[in-house]
């Protein structure tokens, strides 16, 4: 396990006899769709030639909440709140200034944690970094004009970010350059980074993963599988790789001389994940159902890192550092907020009466962020579907997507004898996660998403609220 290393490695790191066993291969941020708290666990008396010692990267916050993404690094931890700010932990003994979070950073979406530094991706899509100390290789010397950034990866000589139009860019490796800072030439279409110790990863549209890097320093973590399937995740550990493929097994790979520890390969029929993280000598994967599994920490260099909590669930996110993980657990599941729900459009002109409108529900907030689902309950009406001045049946279809859609067809039409027509759509909202909130329709109904037909110019629609209902896709009358 005595790998050649630069002279940079033995003074940053280590004064054991097998200097290998301390590089270390931080994966870069973890982000979740919705806020909550984090845990970690690692950070034991374990590690390879006794570098597992607790530097605090496990010690997380008191009353750290409202989080947002989180990051491993080596020595350290980073967790971006809600409010777009940053927070980090750690570097006791180990300290090159990643854990310095410059005091007027804000607007951040996401982090990277590599060695001795940090990276922040900013709302306006710039990168800010910072640490690096007395071991700076360029790492923190991010590119004069970097913009219109998307995602960020830190890895221990490199930086790399990610740019909205599907390229990348990498700095850095000025003490150690084995190749991982010089990206594919003509490398393009790629939509998710990772930084190991000696390579970087890019997963492109199609699923499949590039690598770079490697020379001098070759495990294998460079040569991507022939059978890899479609990938929608990747993740860079020390000296393997990990890609989270479409049927949502895992697949690892290097791992090979004097290099594994159980790390490339998940323990049993692991599948359902929907996330992964690569650590030093372990590998994490986050399961559909928010448990988390994982694997490695063979020959010695378990200090704790593969030993998931017993009680730990709801996770919406895992990170993965040398000797320590991370995971956000969702906080307790808020329901969505169906107050602001209008139609949109909110009026329709009269138009011929065989023409069916298409009306969209939008407004629906949830505190936690989660991504929402409507649902059409029905549609009532204050005048009659078939009658005197109205002779069409139905006046309300659902769309192809039927009842699971925020979408519904309704009638532009109004009975020219009365006070024009009122629509009132009810619907119910869901998170995914268990609340809801909805609206009801009917001349006592609550929702707020209501569609206005004049019976002329310049006239507004009066709702008849406090007279009978018909349901506008069966015609019968609705107390």
């Amino acid at each position: 396990m005595n790998f050649a290393l630069t002279p940079r490695w033995a003074v940053r790191l280590c004064t054991a006899a097998f200097l290998s066993v301390c590089m270390i291969l931080p994966v870069g941020a973890a982000e979740a769709a919705t806020t909550g708290t984090v845990v970690a666990w690692g950070c034991g008396p374990g590690g390879v030639e006794g570098d597992g010692a607790d530097t605090g990267q496990c010690s997380v916050p008191e009353n750290l909440s409202g989080v947002v993404a989180i990051s491993a690094g080596a020595f350290h931890s980073l967790a971006v709140r809600a409010d777009g700010h940053v927070v980090a932990w750690g570097c006791r003994g180990r300290d090159g200034g990643q854990c310095g979070v410059p005091a007027d950073l804000s607007g951040v979406t996401a982090v990277a944690a590599g060695t001795f530094h940090s990276l922040a991706l900013r709302r306006d899509g710039t990168v800010v970094a910072w640490g690096c100390g007395s071991f700076d290789g360029g790492e923190c010397s991010v590119p004069s004009g970097l913009s219109d950034v998307t995602a960020v990866a830190a890895g221990e000589f490199q930086s790399l970010a990610l740019k909205r139009d599907g390229t990348v860019v990498a700095w850095g490796c000025g003490s150690f350059d084995v190749g991982q800072c010089t990206v594919p030439s003509g490398l393009s279409g790629v939509t998710a980074i990772a930084a190991g110790y000696a390579h970087s990863l890019a997963l492109l549209a199609d699923g499949s993963v590039v690598a770079w890097g490697c020379a001098a320093l070759n495990r294998g973590q460079c040569s991507v599988p022939g059978d890899l399937l479609p990938a929608t995740a990747i993740a860079a550990g020390q000296v393997h790789s990990l890609a989270l493929q479409t049927d949502g097994t895992v697949a690892g790979w290097s791992c090979g001389f004097l290099a594994d520890y159980g790390q490339c390969t998940p323990s049993g029929a692991l599948s359902a994940v929907t996330a992964i993280a690569a650590g030093s000598f372990h590998s994490l994967a986050l399961k559909a159902d928010g448990t988390v599994t994982a694997w490695g920490c063979g020959s010695g260099t378990d200090a704790g890192q593969c030993t998931v909590p017993a009680a730990l669930s709801s996770v919406a996110a895992v990170a993965a550092g040398y000797n320590h993980s991370l995971a956000l657990v969702r906080g307790p599941n808020a329901a969505p907020d169906c107050l602001g729900v209008t139609a949109v459009p909110g009026s329709l002109w009269p138009k011929s009466p065989g023409l069916m409108a298409r009306v969209r529900l939008v407004g629906a907030t949830d505190p936690d962020g989660d991504a929402l689902a409507y649902r059409i309950d029905g549609v009532t009406q204050d005048e009659a579907v078939s009658g005197a001045g109205d002779g069409t049946f139905p006046d309300a279809a659902l769309t192809p997507a039927g009842v699971s859609s925020s979408e519904v067809l309704v009638r532009a039409e109004a009975n020219p004898h009365r006070d024009g027509r009122v629509y009132r759509i009810a619907f119910t909202v869901s998170d995914g996660n268990g609340g809801t909130c909805s609206g009801t329709a009917g001349p006592s109904g609550s929702t707020t998403a209501k569609v206005s037909v004049p019976r002329k110019k310049d006239a507004f629609a009066v709702d008849d609220g406090d007279s009978t209902s018909w349901d506008a896709f069966t015609g019968a009358a609705v107390p």
